[in-house]
């Protein structure tokens, strides 16, 4: 199984590919810069933007194979992790990477023959209608705090997904409580207005559990669903 992984640097998705790795499954990461990046035998390495269409083409080819699935564990930046910290964007980061990455998905019909790929974008609890079952603090910082401005691009990756898959694409939108560091856990999992998640869910279950979904181990259970993820 090959899997294209955006964000695979970051603090979640390094979890992602390395766990991919280590079930033995092919993958390809495209990252803004390779340095400081252990080869291995089944990771191919590409550098580019996933906000560029040709960067995405390029990276989707690399591997010499058709890529079964794509996990997004992108985020937006801001100074800190104060969420009162200046947002640094791109403001429509994940949202268009994802648009991206669907496009070369879809254009891979004829290579899949039937088989129909999937797309894991990891969201944020809050966004969508899992605001209604979201903790006050949250949502007060969803509307009073500079987190409000990813928000606008949690959201939007709904509107891309709805607008990109259609019929031809898989798609599972994990929206995880509080993230933290580290260690595997098991996952709970809740419909998107379904209350009782925890507070936290540590990276690296969120990250294994995406792979899980993204890999059909999970079986069909979260097929075109949004998900509250939590330990």
């Amino acid at each position: 199984m090959h899997l294209f992984i955006l964000g695979a640097t970051g603090r979640t998705g390094v979890y992602g590919y390395k766990y991919a790795l280590e079930q033995g499954f092919s993958v390809t990461i495209l990252v803004r810069k390779t340095h400081g990046i252990e080869p291995h035998a089944r990771l191919t390495i590409v550098e580019g933007s996933c906000l560029s269409d040709e960067d995405m083409q390029r990276a989707f080819k690399a591997a010499g194979t058709t890529v079964d699935a794509v996990l997004v564990f992108l985020n937006a930046q801001r100074v800190g992790q104060n969420p009162w910290g200046k947002f640094i964007g791109p403001p429509r980061l994940i949202a268009d990477s994802t648009s991206n990455a669907t496009r070369a998905l879809r254009a891979q019909k004829q290579q899949l023959e039937g088989r129909r790929p999937r797309l894991v974008v990891m969201n944020a609890l809050g966004s969508g209608e899992s605001y209604s079952v979201t903790p006050y603090l949250i949502r007060f910082m969803i509307n009073y705090s500079n987190v409000s401005k990813s928000y606008v691009d949690h959201n939007a990756v709904n509107d891309e997904i709805e607008a990109n898959c259609g019929d031809e694409v898989l798609w599972t939108l994990p929206l995880p409580v509080g993230l933290k560091e580290s260690g595997q856990k098991p996952v709970k999992t809740f419909d998107s207005t379904e209350s009782g998640a925890g507070l936290f869910i540590t990276r690296e279950s969120c990250a294994r559990w995406m792979v899980d979904v993204s890999s059909g181990k999970e079986g069909d259970e979260f097929d075109n669903k949004r998900v509250i993820v939590s330990n």
